[in-house]
């Protein structure tokens, strides 16, 4: 192969630097630290160094490789009635000649419960063991310098994770697989599930520390977000990352309606109660570059008001309760005049799609205001604009203006909300007290300054409600859902625009809504009832009341009381014990892990967040969970890779449309394209 003149390696640099910029090629790409034979040549060794879908290599002067991993996922679910069980299966395929560690940053639902590994080698099957953290991090990296294969998996966020697998051997495949268990979400009569397919480009304020050289990100780490690489992996719009999925999916009732959301769907009837459901491809319309979401509803929306679920592990007693107070009895027309303010997103990753969706949405929600309403509207992006000083009385004259505002919002700068949500729950004025005060947040939600998001929230969020939406084809479920936590509202998911009428309608009605309040749900007095949550949020209109208790018995009935517009709304359910459900355990531990995340990210003093910090490892480990302080290791006791050769890390890029956040990609795109032709027009003179 002929080497490139000087200019030609230097425009070869400029313009992958470039292309890194546009978001064409990112992070993926890593140098092997030794030469390799071009590609062209070195089919005869490895002949999966043939570029194909799901991987691509390119070679420098000095036949230097930059090589990025191949990966396929296959992805099983079986949906038992609210419980989903999910199996999702990564093969990683080493296209290059070097011994690789491939690394993989990928999305989860918020609320998995990640409880098995396991690591397939050829005809070998290594099962995982959960491990502190920090221990297991240590047995993979003492297998990895031994020569053996190791997998390792980590949780950046509760819905980001990292697989990092070590010693693939040349043109090798290692599947991994983990196991997850995932609640079904009830709302308005309809059942659903969502499976993240990708990981949005987040903006990480704050000023550079020291960042580990190894990292997987052209991120740095900042005095903000100190782990900013964990959760900005690479991003290659233009990758192929192959995925199946196949649901089986047995709901306990006959169904009305099956459908996916934003993907086309094959459903086969396997017998009344259960459907068999994949990803219709003959349509080319499936790309993992946003949420898969399936809805399925009862025959005439006959969702049952009253389920109960019991498990018995061990000495432990679990119950799962899920109601819905009738609507005709618990709810009633507001006639509290309400205070509402709109914290909306207008930065760069809004551009386009979504920031239509969200104007949109505005206007509506302002069209919807009674005089006797106040309101208010807060734009950010790199900084924060709001309409008015504090909210203003929604007659004719100040809708227009907020209407206006809203149709001339623009998507660009960094995402920095957290001033705009300061604003917001500071912004109350002398008459605020008069008022039921709702706070809408809608926003993608791609920040990766969470943590200090939930403290200020938590601080001052006193007796509002907040309400969030999320915008967009992968929005942040982990901030939005904990802020609706904190502030006893409801999230919302619109992932296109035709959804934003129906399901801004949607929000409306639970916002007019009087929700039941101070909910209680009581046990006889021999009964220890300890709840995963803490406490029940207030429930609006088409909402469940969904609760998990850890029990010392099951007792034989139980009552629910909350306050509604009505009165007290009281009712007393007996109980039956069926041990024959299984994941309640499971599902229990997930959400007080949950519940006990929130205080850790609160509290300022070291002891206090080291003593939760305990619980919550001991909570884990007793549970075979992977969270913040806990991860699953799975270690091949065969070593495999000669002793001579070097690791070289590899990692997996995302596909992700992404976002345009305060750089101009096109700028960099164009000049590193003149920048090639130049050098190859040189290179053609020289010769």
């Amino acid at each position: 192969m002929a080497y490139f003149k000087p200019l030609g390696i230097m425009a070869t640099l400029i313009a992958l630097i470039s292309l890194s910029y546009s978001h064409f090629i990112r992070a993926d790409i890593s140098f092997a630290q030794k030469p390799t034979q071009a590609v062209a040549s070195s089919s005869t060794t490895n002949p999966i160094n043939t570029v194909k879908s799901g991987s691509i290599i390119y070679t420098l002067a000095d036949n230097s490789a930059l090589t990025q991993m191949a990966l396929d996922t296959k992805v099983q679910m079986d949906i038992t009635g609210t419980i989903t069980r999910v199996k999702l299966e990564q093969s990683f395929t080493n296209p290059s000649n070097d011994w690789v560690e491939g690394v993989y940053v990928f999305p989860l639902p918020v609320d998995s419960a990640v409880d098995h590994l396991t690591m397939y080698v050829g005809n070998r099957t290594i099962q995982g063991q959960i491990k502190e953290r920090k221990e297991a991090k240590k047995i993979y990296n003492q297998a990895k310098q031994a020569g053996k294969k190791a997998s390792l998996i980590e949780q950046q966020r509760p819905n980001i994770f990292t697989t990092n697998v070590a010693n693939i051997g040349p043109g090798e495949t290692i599947k991994i697989a983990i196991e997850y268990q995932q609640a079904v979400k009830i709302d308005q009569d309809k059942f659903s599930i969502r499976f993240p397919m990708t990981i949005g480009q987040r903006y990480i304020p704050g000023q550079p520390i020291a960042t580990p050289k190894d990292n997987i990100s052209m991120r740095s780490n900042t005095h903000r977000v100190k782990d900013a690489v964990k959760i900005s992996p690479p991003i290659s719009p233009n990758v192929d990352r192959p995925i199946s999925i196949a649901i089986n999916l047995k709901a306990g009732f006959n169904t009305a309606s099956v459908n996916a959301s934003y993907h086309d769907i094959s459903v086969v009837d396997i017998d009344p109660l259960t459907k068999h459901i994949t990803l219709d491809n003959t349509k080319g319309n499936n790309q993992a570059n946003r949420d898969f979401e399936l809805v399925w509803q009862a025959d005439n929306a006959l969702t049952p008001e009253l389920a109960l679920f019991t498990q018995q592990q061990g000495d432990d007693h679990y119950l799962m309760l899920m109601a819905t107070p009738p609507a005709d009895k618990a709810f009633k027309q507001f006639n509290t005049p309400r205070e509402l303010i709109f914290v909306i997103d207008s930065s760069g990753s809004m551009m386009g799609a979504s920031m239509a969706q969200a104007s949109k949405a505005l206007v509506q929600a302002i069209h919807r205001l009674k005089p006797t309403d106040r309101f208010n509207i807060i734009d950010f992006d790199s900084g924060f604009d709001p309409l008015f000083d504090s909210a203003m009385p929604a007659i004719k004259m100040n809708k227009k203006h907020g209407i206006r505002f809203a149709n001339n919002l623009d998507a660009s700068g960094g995402t920095e909300p957290l001033e705009a949500i300061k604003f917001a729950l500071n912004s109350r004025d002398s008459h605020a007290d008069d008022y039921l005060r709702q706070i809408v947040f809608l926003t993608d939600g791609q920040v990766g300054n969470e943590a200090e998001i939930f403290r200020t929230v938590h601080q001052h969020i006193d007796n509002d409600r907040l309400f969030t939406i999320g915008i967009g084809s992968a929005p942040n479920a982990h901030l939005m859902t904990t802020l609706a936590e904190y502030g006893k509202g409801a999230y919302t998911f619109i992932g296109d625009i035709v959804e934003v009428k129906d399901k801004m309608l949607a929000l409306f009605a639970k916002l007019e809504s009087p929700a039941m309040t101070n909910i209680h749900i009581n046990f006889p007095m021999n009964i220890h009832a300890e709840q995963a949550l803490g406490a029940v949020s207030d429930l609006y209109k088409g909402e469940v009341i969904t609760a998990v208790f850890k029990l010392n018995a099951i007792p034989n009935k139980l009552s629910i009381s909350g306050n509604t517009a009505n009165g007290v709304f009281t009712k007393e359910v007996p109980i039956t014990a069926s041990n024959n459900t299984t994941g309640i355990d499971v599902a229990w531990a997930r959400r007080k892990i949950e519940q006990m995340m929130h205080e850790y990210h609160t509290q300022y003093r070291r002891i206090d967040r080291d003593k939760i910090q305990a619980d919550i490892t001991n909570l884990a480990l007793d549970h075979h969970l992977v969270s913040k302080f806990t991860s699953l290791v799975a270690v091949d006791i065969t070593p495999t890779k000669p002793g001579s050769q070097t690791n070289v890390t590899k990692t997996v890029a995302n596909k992700v449309k992404a976002a345009k956040t305060a750089t101009n990609s096109q700028l960099w795109m164009i000049l590193g394209l003149f920048i090639i032709l130049l050098s190859v027009v040189t290179r053609r003179k020289a010769a």
